[in-house]
């Protein structure tokens, strides 16, 4: 494996671990019967945010192997 795959690689491995962080802190999926109020929001928004950041680290990684 050259650089570039490796590169490759490594970005989608951490762009999945970023993805389903909030289940391997947590222990399971989104759910409403756990969560009650404004904390439903929240965990929420925390678990969308980690889905955006981590397509944002693959996409990158894509697109630097893409490039070169």
């Amino acid at each position: 494996m050259d650089k570039n795959s490796k590169l490759l690689l490594s970005s989608i491995i951490i762009g999945l671990l970023i993805m389903f962080s909030p289940i391997i802190l947590t222990g399971y999926t989104y759910s409403s019967d756990n969560i009650l109020g404004p904390l439903l929001y929240v965990e929420f928004i925390i678990r969308s945010l980690a889905i955006i950041i981590g397509l944002l680290v693959i996409y990158d990684g894509v697109k630097n192997f893409l490039k070169k």
